[in-house]
């Protein structure tokens, strides 16, 4: 079987196998990507897998530098590829990327946490207090003019003779 038929092959089954999962994409006939964890999850991230020529004989490109990657640190993003090369390097000269994608699954996610709790816990927790008492919502404060204003826009729908107390 050549590079061509296997990679076709492989297209089709992740396709079936991942047809209702909404984290997998493919991105043309040799990209895909698929995201690990939760939107907005500091842990979350995004692989990229693209295929070369040669592919499944050859490995294929493991990209981490995507816009939705952006806030993990390139020591994770260089671990978490490394881990990633090394697992492809068993399969070569078979299909890999779901294989890939599941390795990426399971852990893939404590790695990034290394990276994402080191990055957490450098900050002071002096800067964490102002940061939360900005954050309250001030009420809005009224001058007496602007009070009697609005007391005098809503007073003209009502009628007075129901109102008053005196007369």
């Amino acid at each position: 079987m050549s590079n061509q038929e296997s990679q076709e092959e492989e297209r089709e089954v992740l396709c079936s196998i991942y047809d209702s999962d909404e984290c997998f994409k493919e991105q043309s006939p040799t990209s895909f990507t698929y995201r690990i964890g939760e939107v907005g999850e500091p842990k979350s991230f995004l692989v990229e897998i693209t295929w070369g020529e040669g592919y499944p004989d050859e490995l294929p490109t493991i990209n981490l530098d995507t816009f939705y990657n952006r806030h993990i640190t390139v020591e994770s993003k260089e671990a978490l590829t490394a881990a990633l090369r090394q697992e492809a390097e068993s399969f070569v000269g078979s299909p890999m990327t779901y294989s890939l994608f599941e390795f990426a699954k399971e852990r893939g996610e404590e790695l990034v946490a290394v990276a994402v709790d080191s990055v957490t816990s450098s900050e002071p927790a002096s800067t964490a207090a102002p940061l939360a008492a900005a954050k309250k919502e001030k009420k809005e404060v009224m001058s007496k003019r602007a009070k009697r204003r609005m007391a005098d826009r809503t007073s003209m729908f009502y009628d007075t003779k129901y109102f008053n107390c005196h007369g």
